[in-house]
Order: C-alpha cells, then structure tokens, then sequence
C-alpha cells in the first residue's frame, strides 16, 4: 500500500488511529488494535483482503488502493504467462 493514502484517508476524517479501530470494529463487528492500523499506515503489514474491502468500504474508496503492492505481484505473474494455443 502507498506508505500515505490510509494516513491520508485518516486525517481527512480527523480521526486518530484508535477511534479509526473504533469505528471499524463498531461499524464492521471486528476486533482491530491501533497498532494494526499503524503498522499499515507505516507499511510493516498490508491490510488483508477482507480488511481492505473493510477500509474501502469505511472510506469510499476503492479497495485496490489498499492493496497495491499485491495487486503489483499478481500483475507481474500475469504479464510472465504465456498463453499458446
């Protein structure tokens, strides 16, 4: 993920990194800790499937966005296919 866009999508909405676990878990039903949400800020992690659709969804944005080094590594192993008929 783009070491800014969950800092940046955060600050927007004015929230510190506990209300944003706050407000997923009660919106969402999850267990979230800040320190989740900020090793993901700080790229130590990148947020799951299920979470980035999570994300998306709490911030209306496209959940892609929240997994790019991913969406990055499945492209690569596209590109390196080879397809003959």
């Amino acid at each position: 993920m783009n070491l800014h866009i969950l800092y940046n999508l955060r600050t927007k909405k004015h929230l510190e990194i506990e209300e944003l676990a706050q407000q997923l878990n009660e919106k969402y039903g999850t267990h979230y800790e800040a320190h989740q949400i900020w090793e993901w800020e700080n790229h130590y992690h990148e947020p799951k499937f299920k979470d980035a659709l999570r994300l998306a969804d709490f911030f209306d944005a496209p959940y892609q966005m929240f997994l790019e080094s991913k969406v990055k590594e499945y492209q690569k192993h596209l590109d390196n296919v080879d397809i003959r008929m």
